[in-house]
């Protein structure tokens, strides 16, 4: 994981004027982006329970460790923009204003398959522009279609579009990166990069460290994905290079060695060495800026814990 740059010591004589830019974050958001994050776990550990329980058909698994991710990239996005899931990962979606209660439904048995929609809810999920994986071959055409009428409506809404985790499941996603990039496509693509690849088992996608590289003509930038201030960084950039109709970029969130994202060749087997979770990061950030989690961290779990007890509530006691 890349460090976390603490602040400067300021000179006694000048104070510090920090400055709204891409490069610094506001503590304010700071703060949004830590609540999303602990929401996003509350919610991975209540799915884990009630599927353990046998009240969900599938739990959230494929979403561990992504909640960095998943707050940094979808904090800012608006209603109008779109947001694009990959399979059984619905973090994303929880950020951007889903309600709680479809994504429970969703999860439920009698669902027609595991991370489908139930119709009243795919209905609101279309009004919130979120879009479910679906059918794999059609998932491409429909983000590129999206992104085309949000270009033609001027209205600097974009796409964000949640990419599959291995090389391989990125193919039929090529000819759509090389569309971004010659008509110049409001998407912000995001790809999970996984631990085989980091370790060198599989050949990388593009050159990671280089900001300048370009995948199908899509520029291409790897930040770490337990790095909520790191991806927020990019992902800020991203999104007004979207917005300003400057095209696609691809967000590439990587993970050390030691750790396995869902998806990996790895996933499951213990980690060469143990990292701080993505939120304890977060909230080491926080430290260091003078701020303190604890008393945010416990308002939001009171609060988001009755919301749960709610939006469960049809899965029975």
């Amino acid at each position: 994981m890349a460090s976390i740059p603490k602040s400067k010591p300021q000179h006694k004589a000048k104070p510090a004027t920090p400055k709204e830019t891409f490069s610094l974050v506001s503590n304010e958001k700071l703060l949004a982006i830590y609540a999303a994050m602990v929401k996003c776990r509350m919610v991975q550990q209540r799915a884990e329970i009630l599927f353990q329980q046998g009240k969900l058909a599938t739990d959230l698994h494929a979403s561990s460790g992504r909640e960095a991710t998943a707050a940094a990239i979808a904090i800012d996005l608006q209603p109008n923009d779109s947001l694009s899931l990959s399979a059984d990962d619905w973090l994303p979606a929880i950020v951007k204003g889903m309600a709680l209660e479809s994504l429970f439904r969703a999860l439920a048995p009698g669902s027609a398959t595991p991370g489908d929609v139930a119709a009243p809810f795919a209905s609101a999920m279309e009004q919130n522009n979120i879009l479910p994986a679906g059918d794999k071959a059609l998932r491409p055409v429909s983000i590129r279609e999206r992104a085309l009428a949000a270009q033609t409506a001027k209205q600097s809404s974009i796409v964000a579009a949640i990419l599959p985790s291995n090389e391989q499941s990125l193919r039929p996603w090529h000819d759509i990166l090389s569309a971004a990039a010659s008509q110049r496509l409001p998407i912000v693509f995001v790809h999970y990069a996984d631990a085989a690849e980091l370790a060198g088992a599989v050949k990388p996608l593009r050159k990671s460290k280089n900001p300048d590289a370009l995948f199908h003509g899509v520029p291409a930038i790897t930040v770490d994905a337990l790095d909520a201030v790191a991806v927020y960084r990019v992902a800020y950039e991203a999104i007004a290079r979207a917005r300003q109709g400057r095209g696609a970029t691809l967000l590439e969130c990587t993970a050390h060695a030691g750790i396995s994202l869902p998806g990996s060749a790895t996933e499951g087997e213990p980690s060469a060495a143990p990292l701080l979770p993505a939120v304890s990061t977060l909230e080491a950030y926080l430290k260091s800026k003078g701020i303190e989690p604890a008393q945010n961290n416990q308002q939001i779990v009171a609060a988001f814990n009755l919301e749960l007890d709610l939006a469960t509530r049809f899965l029975g006691p």
